[in-house]
């Protein structure tokens, strides 16, 4: 999965929340890197050992399942495991749910209680040092590179070959944007902006940040989260689609942390697992393309090109994954919000950054490109939607 080419959202989602709860790993604060080592529908709010849950009716399985398994954490429910352990159980979600007419927005606040926000993000390199084993990172997560059982034990192995293989394109990749990921500076801001809209709304909250795969890591977070004393914890995945390989992969980790430990176990959370058809966000995309198609000399002639982050066809066949269903649905909301604005340009969708000899989610970006050349296509108006 070619993630390293840096492509980030900066929007935030709107408020209005529902929510949800989070495999095995013991957390390591301070490691380096791992080396060598859908359907838009209306939504029930439920409350799950004392976490808020979000789950959508006839929304995917695969989410929902994830999002209750973090929730049933004082339960003796299983960790995530293998694509055909998780078929097998995905349709148990409602028995994981206690249902209830509590909103998060209705939740009673104390003064001794205090308010965390965790967000979850990929990660990256900040130097041209770091891509090779941010890499290894990447790519020795089982979400990432899905191997059968039987091979488990080729993971890590696997992941420094690809991650050695890989590395000198991706460092000429940020070399080129300044020799490192922005994402962390990006991200940082992001949650300083977030925590001074709360407490203009009253609502005083600490924002953490959370990586997958580069600092701050993830356990690093929720280790300043405990020190810190916080009560009840907001967690925002940062990817407005959900994907088993992206916010999947970060709130499985979590679920992995929060049951080998009591507090966490016992703290409030509330955790939003995709936020794409969100008016905020679909009027902030809206907004930037609309600008953007301003400053061509014939705006109505113009293509307008979304290109999304890919995964193997797999995922979304196989294993269930709403990300493509999501995808769509966002770009459908995004050109409906377009369209009441008189805004009426013809519009593709397609998907980059695939790797590996695996069939990935199409069209694909680079070939649909080509296609709309040889079409007389002349001008694009590409908007890269993050996965």
């Amino acid at each position: 999965m070619n993630f390293p080419t840096p492509t980030h959202a900066t929007s935030s989602p709107s408020t209005s929340s529902s929510s949800y709860t989070l495999n095995h790993a013991s957390p390591n604060f301070n490691r380096p890197p791992l080396s060598p080592q859908a359907i838009c529908t209306s939504q029930k709010k439920s409350l799950c050992s004392g976490a808020h849950v979000e789950a959508s009716v006839n929304s995917n399985p695969v989410k929902n399942y994830i999002a209750a398994s973090f929730s049933s954490l004082r339960s003796e429910a299983k960790p995530l495991v293998s694509k055909q352990s998780l078929k097998k159980r995905m349709f148990s979600v409602g028995a994981l749910v206690a249902r209830t007419d509590q909103d998060v927005s209705d939740a009673t606040l104390t003064s001794d209680d205090k308010i965390g926000v965790l967000l979850l993000n990929l990660g990256g390199p900040e130097t041209l040092e770091d891509v090779q084993p941010f890499l290894f990172n990447l790519f020795a997560d089982p979400d990432i590179i899905r191997l059968p059982r039987i091979f488990s034990f080729l993971q890590k192995p696997l992941a420094q070959f690809v991650s050695v293989l890989r590395a000198p394109k991706s460092r000429e990749g940020y070399a080129s944007i300044g020799g490192g990921s922005p994402l962390r500076r990006i991200t940082d801001a992001q949650a300083e902006d977030l925590k001074k809209s709360l407490l203009e709304k009253n609502v005083p909250a600490e924002v953490y940040v959370g990586m997958r795969y580069w600092h701050p890591f993830t356990e690093e977070a929720i280790e300043q989260i405990k020190k810190d004393g916080v009560t009840k914890l907001v967690v925002l995945p940062l990817y407005p689609q959900f994907s088993i390989s992206t916010s999947g992969s970060s709130l499985r980790l979590l679920e992995s942390i929060f049951r080998e430990d009591e507090y966490l176990v016992n703290m409030q959370h509330t955790v939003l697992p995709s936020w794409y058809q969100r008016e905020g966000y679909i009027k902030a995309m809206s907004n930037l393309i609309e600008k953007e198609l301003k400053s061509f000399d014939c705006p109505k002639e113009v293509m307008i090109f979304f290109s999304a982050h890919g995964v193997p066809l797999a995922y979304v066949e196989e294993a269930g994954d709403p990300y493509k269903a999501e995808m769509e649905e966002c770009v459908d909301l995004i050109m409906e919000e377009l369209e009441t604005r008189k805004i009426r340009n013809p519009f593709t969708l397609a998907y980059q950054s695939r790797v590996g000899p695996v069939e990935w989610l199409k069209p694909y970006t680079d070939e649909t490109i080509v296609e709309l050349g040889k079409k007389g296509v002349k001008t694009l108006s590409v908007n890269i939607l993050k996965l």
